[in-house]
């Protein structure tokens, strides 16, 4: 495999590399007025990734900051691919179902395993691809300060599409043709990105918007209740808040749609586990029957609606999130559809 490097390779740098940098975040938003400021790209169904690539090899970081290496080590070839040249590259890493489709559920399969022998049983099964959509250093020299372009160009000159990464397609002023797109494909939406926008590390910044077509934001666990069946180790529905400006877990509504044998199984575990006798949210729960958790589990859920001044409406539970610290779910979608 071949890769072009269009521009001359830099002087070597021998600057010590970052040792960790937080993702920029999107905010949730609508299609911008003005498309032809904006490049778009698909919003991949899959959990961000930060690859720290020297030449011997690169080392992977979730979201919050964990080493997630040793998940995925089909990706290491990329260090090699990138012909000596040191990096940290943002990106997606994603997993696909049958029908060649992000599937977030599949992924799962991956974000859980604990050891190096379980992700050898389950690599194969679930393979997965790394979509990179931006640059943050390299050769030495940071490149967070330069416009959207001239990073994606500088992405562009390092990498095309290898055995199981590549880069994420970008057009400028086409968010109507790529959202019809994603929704005839079952992709979860795009990302508007303002060409003028630099890279703001660790920062939610209103420069990205995220439109999905199905909405999908994590929620903080934070009470339960079981199925009429009191022989039953199944969950009937779990309540679910997030974070607000001053730190206060607020209501959100509950889910009881998405959850499969295994998961009734070890939802039922995980909330014996960390049951309390009060309720860790501000608002007050209108429910009977509810089996209060502290609030240290962050789920994955996909909705329909959540109006302003209600609840999430058409839920429906995709997972546990280990790579977002529970403070620091927020709410995300801004309560149009």
């Amino acid at each position: 495999m071949s890769f072009n490097l269009k521009s001359p390779r830099r002087k070597p740098s021998r600057a010590p590399m970052p040792a960790a940098v937080q993702p920029m975040l999107a905010t949730g938003g609508v299609l911008p007025v003005d498309l032809d400021q904006y490049a778009f790209e698909y919003k991949w169904d899959g959990v961000r990734g930060i690859a720290y690539v020297e030449p011997d090899g690169l080392k992977l970081h979730s979201r919050n900051g964990l080493d997630i290496t040793f998940k995925y080590p089909e990706l290491q070839p990329l260090a090699a691919a990138l012909d000596g040249r040191r990096a940290i590259l943002d990106g997606e890493i994603v997993c696909l179902h049958d029908a060649g489709h992000p599937s977030f559920p599949h992924l799962q399969q991956r974000m859980q395993v604990s050891s190096r022998a379980a992700v050898e049983k389950v690599r194969k099964q679930y393979p997965v691809w790394f979509v990179l959509f931006d640059v943050l250093w390299l050769d030495g020299q940071w490149t967070t300060h330069l416009p959207l372009p001239e990073r994606r160009e500088l992405l562009e000159e390092l990498t095309v599409e290898g055995p199981n990464w590549q880069t994420s397609p970008s057009h400028i002023g086409e968010g109507r043709t790529m959202l019809e797109t994603a929704r005839r494909h079952g992709i979860e939406g795009i990302v508007a990105k303002r060409l003028d926008s630099t890279y703001e590390p660790g920062r939610r910044s209103s420069a990205w918007v995220k439109i999905k077509i199905v909405h999908r934001q994590e929620f903080v666990i934070g009470g339960w209740v079981p199925e009429e069946s009191a022989a039953a180790r199944r969950v009937g529905s779990m309540l679910i808040g997030y974070h607000d400006c001053d730190g206060k877990l607020r209501y959100a509504g509950r889910i009881g749609t998405g959850l499969n044998a295994d998961w009734h199984e070890r939802l039922f575990r995980e909330f014996a586990k960390r049951s309390r006798s009060s309720s860790p949210f501000a608002d007050f729960v209108p429910l009977a029957g509810v089996q209060f958790v502290h609030p240290k589990l962050v789920a994955e859920i996909e909705f329909r609606r959540w109006p302003d001044g209600g609840l999430v409406q058409q839920g429906a539970f995709k997972g546990l999130r280990q790579d977002k610290k529970p403070a620091d779910v927020v709410k995300e979608f801004n309560g149009i559809a």
